[in-house]
């Protein structure tokens, strides 16, 4: 067996260190997709679904090495309930209660996973791969004791602080390093296309709360993202028909300080669970 990487080490360890001993979900033994339920990877990124239904998406850097943990994207999934006073609360998913037919496979193509959230409340999660395109999606099944308030399956690809040994520009005293960090951010793009057919690029080092009408407008059908953070690699996210997406952070920040895209497909159009979330790294 090959000696791993010590970014895979770092990666492998991390998965195990959060992977439920009560997980459902089949697991591959080998590294190093040990911990893993499902995996896909090409030159430009690796996908994977761990045996605790966490999953994780992780660009290959210049040296076509998976990039350290810290700087993948979490992709969540689960139920989402509107409280009366219109917070939105994201259900946890039980990691005990995920069960699907498909075996592991470090080759994923399609699978079906089945689970619960707190609240009793029950989902069917999709994901499929073809030609390096990652689809997933999802519906609620059953909504146990969540009955009061509206609920709704959504995905959340969560991106982190994308550059966290910078100081923020905006709070930065130092005139030059000022200077620098929008010299080094300058091919950074956030291009949206919205559901009513307009398209905007958003400034990536500019305050901006993302979910209001500014950014997210009426709802996002395609996203494509270019950080360098992630040297020579550009993300696409696209949403099919009867759904859509917003962008989120926690207030009115730069998006390089971390942002969530939240999708969600149109029920009333959408009874059977059809539409998908494509995600594609180029």
């Amino acid at each position: 067996m090959k000696t791993l990487s010590r970014l895979a080490v770092a990666a492998t360890t991390l998965i195990l260190v959060g992977t439920s001993a009560h997980a459902q979900l089949p697991a591959l033994g080998e590294p190093p997709w040990l911990g893993y339920y499902g995996a896909f990877k090409n030159k430009r990124y690796q996908f994977g679904i761990t045996n605790n239904g966490r999953i994780l998406l992780l660009p290959m850097n210049t040296r076509g090495e998976p990039i350290f943990t810290k700087m993948g994207i979490d992709v969540q999934y689960g139920i989402e309930e509107t409280m009366p006073d219109g917070k939105v609360v994201m259900r946890r998913v039980d990691p005990a209660s995920l069960q699907t037919k498909e075996p592991a496979s470090d080759k994923l193509v399609k699978s079906t996973i089945t689970g619960k959230v707190t609240g009793g409340a029950a989902f069917e999660l999709n994901v499929e791969q073809q030609r390096g395109i990652v689809f997933i999606g999802g519906r609620i099944t059953d909504k146990g004791t969540l009955t009061k308030n509206p609920t709704r399956f959504a995905i959340r690809a969560i991106f982190p602080t994308l550059y966290p040994r910078d100081k923020k520009v905006e709070k930065d005293v130092d005139e030059k390093a000022g200077k620098d960090f929008k010299k080094k951010t300058e091919d950074d793009r956030v291009d949206l296309k919205y559901t009513d057919g307009k398209r905007a690029k958003i400034e990536t080092t500019e305050d901006v709360l993302a979910s209001s009408k500014e950014v997210s407008g009426p709802g996002i059908t395609s996203a494509q993202l270019e950080f360098v953070a992630y040297p020579e690699k550009r993300f696409e996210f696209t949403a099919s028909p009867n759904s859509s997406f917003i962008l989120q952070n926690e207030a009115a920040a730069p998006l390089h300080e971390g942002f969530t895209i939240n999708w969600k497909a149109d029920e009333a159009k959408d009874k059977d669970g059809r539409a998908r979330l494509a995600i594609e790294v180029k």
